[in-house]
C-alpha cells in the first residue's frame, strides 16, 4: 500500500482501513472477510478472549438452542470439516473452544486487542475517517468502522427498589464470574423465565435448598433432546454441507434446516387444511426428536392465529402433563402467539416445578415491590427471604450496546441523542444515515433475535467486506 498522501489532499494518514469493535461470533466473521479482501484491520475487544457472548455468559446450563452443525461458521469448508462437535446442542465451554480454535486456525488472532473497550468513535468529513478511542488512551484513525457488539451485549437490570441494601448475593447470569458461585444448600431466587433462565434453572434446581423463581412473563419452550453426536450423525451432514448451507437460507426458517440429522422436508399444507388427526402426529413426531422445528411445520404456522393455536394447545397440553401441580401449570402456560416472543429450548425444565423445594413465584399478578436486607417483598406484602438472586432479566437488545459508545457522525451528531429523540431508525439494521461508513453486525432492527446468528452475520459481513472492498485505501500507513 501506498504510504504517503496525495500531494494537495487533505486527508490524514490513517492507521488501518478498518476498525472492528468486537471479537464475537460476529467480529470474527468480519474480520475473516475484511482480511480476504486485503484490508488492514484492527479489531478490539473488552474480553480476555474472543468470543463475545459466549465469553461473558457462564452461567450454569448456558448452551445453543440451535444443532450445533448448523451453529458455525459456513464460510470456510476447512473449518466445517475439521471441528467436531462433541453434542447436539453445544454448551458454552465447547461454543468457546470452538470459536478459539477458529480464531487460531484462520490466523485472526494478531489483528485483535483484548482487554480494551472502544469509547468513542467520530467521523471526521474534511478528512472523510473515524476516529476511535479506547480506554486504554489509543487513538485509530481508520476509513470504515464495523460494530460486532450484537444483540446480546448489554445485560438489562431492572431498577429494583432496595436492590443494593441486599445482604445476600446477586449476579446478572450474563456476568457469571469464572470461578463460579456456590449455591449448594443455598435459599437461591431466580428473576425471568426466559432463555437464560431456563437453562439455569435447570441445571441448579437439584443442588440448591429453595428455589423460588419469579415469573412474570411464561414463555412457549421446545424441547431439547440433547446426546452426543455419532459419526453417522455427522457424516452425512458434513457431507452434504454445500446444500444445508444453501437451503439454511433459501428455505430454513430462521435459518434452521436440520431435524434429526437430515434436511427438513418442506411442508406447504396449511395447518387448517390438515385434519386435527394428522396435526397432532406431525407434532407428536417433532416434539419427540426435539429442537425448534415443531414451530415450523405447516405453511400457515406463523400467519394465522388460529393455526398457532393448534401448536399452542398442544404445548400447552404437554405443559399439564409435565406439571403435577394444575394451578403451576397454568401459570407456565403463556397467553401470547408461539414465536411473538423467542421460544427457549428446555431439557427438564417443567419437571423441575415437581420439586419440593421448588416454588413459581408469579410477578405478574404481585409484582416485586422492593428488594430488603434480608430478601424481597412482593406487592401484597410477602417477603421471600433469600440468600442469592439471580437476575435473568434479559438484555438491552436494541441500542444498549452501541450507546454505550459516544458515537458522533456528520456535523458531530450523537448517535445516542438522535435515537433517544427520534427512536431507533437504522438501514436494514446495518447502517445509520449520518454515519458514514459505520457498519453494525447482528443489531437492532435486524432480523438479530429470530434468525441464526453464525448465518444473519456472515451474510452481513460479506456485504460489507463487498462495500469495503470498493473503497481504496491509499494513505494507509
Amino acid at each position: 500500500m501506498d504510504t504517503h498522501a496525495v500531494e494537495g489532499d487533505k486527508r490524514d494518514v490513517l492507521d488501518c482501513d478498518v476498525v472492528v469493535v468486537g471479537a464475537g461470533v460476529g467480529g470474527l466473521n468480519s474480520i475473516y472477510h475484511l482480511l480476504g479482501q486485503g484490508k488492514s484491520v484492527r479489531a478490539f475487544e473488552a474480553g480476555s478472549e474472543v468470543g463475545g457472548t459466549w465469553y461473558w455468559n457462564k452461567y450454569p446450563g448456558a448452551r445453543v438452542d440451535i444443532e450445533s452443525l448448523e451453529y458455525s461458521y459456513g464460510f470456510s469448508e476447512e473449518v466445517q470439516q475439521e471441528w467436531k462437535w462433541p453434542l447436539l446442542y453445544s454448551e458454552q465451554p465447547s461454543v468457546l473452544e470452538y470459536l478459539n480454535w477458529v480464531c487460531d486456525r484462520l490466523g485472526l488472532r494478531d489483528s485483535i486487542e483484548f482487554d480494551t473497550r472502544v469509547t468513542s468513535a467520530r467521523f471526521e468529513e474534511e478528512a472523510n475517517c473515524w476516529v476511535v478511542e479506547t480506554d486504554g488512551g489509543e487513538t485509530v484513525r481508520c476509513r470504515h468502522c464495523v460494530m460486532a457488539l450484537g444483540f446480546l451485549c448489554d445485560p438489562y437490570v431492572p431498577e429494583f427498589p432496595g436492590l443494593g441494601s441486599f445482604e445476600g448475593g446477586f449476579v446478572h447470569t450474563a456476568r457469571w464470574p469464572a470461578e463460579g458461585i456456590e449455591l449448594k444448600g443455598k435459599r437461591v431466587g431466580v428473576i425471568g423465565t426466559g432463555a437464560s433462565a431456563v437453562q439455569a434453572i435447570t441445571t441448579i434446581a437439584p443442588d440448591v435448598g429453595e428455589l423460588k423463581v419469579f415469573q412474570r412473563t411464561p414463555n412457549w419452550c421446545f424441547p431439547i433432546r440433547n446426546d452426543t453426536i455419532a459419526a453417522g450423525y455427522e457424516a452425512p451432514v458434513k457431507a452434504d454441507y454445500a446444500e444445508v448451507r444453501r437451503r439454511e437460507y433459501a428455505e430454513g426458517f430462521a435459518g434452521m434446516i436440520l431435524v434429526d440429522g437430515k434436511i427438513a422436508p418442506a411442508r406447504m399444507t396449511p395447518a387448517l387444511d390438515a385434519t386435527s388427526e394428522e396435526r397432532e402426529t406431525a407434532y407428536w413426531e417433532r416434539y419427540r426428536v426435539g429442537g425448534p422445528h415443531i414451530f415450523f411445520i405447516w405453511a400457515d404456522q406463523m400467519s394465522n392465529l388460529d393455526a398457532n393455536k393448534t401448536l399452542a394447545d398442544f404445548l400447552a397440553e404437554r405443559i399439564r402433563e409435565r406439571v403435577h401441580d394444575r394451578e403451576t401449570a397454568a401459570k407456565l402456560i403463556p397467553d401470547h402467539p408461539i414465536w411473538s416472543r423467542r421460544p427457549p429450548g428446555e431439557s427438564g425444565f417443567y419437571e423441575v416445578f415437581n420439586l419440593d423445594h421448588v416454588e413459581l413465584v408469579d410477578s405478574r399478578a404481585n409484582p416485586i415491590s422492593s428488594f430488603t436486607p434480608g430478601g424481597i417483598v412482593m406487592d401484597d406484602g410477602t417477603e421471600h427471604e433469600l440468600d442469592v438472586v439471580l437476575l435473568a432479566t434479559g438484555f438491552d437488545a436494541g441500542a444498549g450496546a452501541l450507546n454505550r459508545i459516544d458515537i458522533r457522525g456528520r456535523r458531530d451528531e450523537s448517535l445516542r441523542e438522535r435515537w433517544q429523540a427520534e427512536g431507533v431508525r437504522t438501514l436494514l439494521g446495518m447502517m445509520v444515515s449520518g454515519f458514514p461508513n459505520m457498519y453494525i453486525l447482528d443489531g437492532v432492527q435486524s432480523p438479530a433475535c429470530f434468525f441464526s446468528p453464525p448465518l444473519l452475520v456472515d451474510a452481513q459481513s460479506r456485504w460489507i467486506s463487498r462495500v469495503v472492498g470498493r473503497s481504496g485505501s491509499p494513505h494507509v500507513k
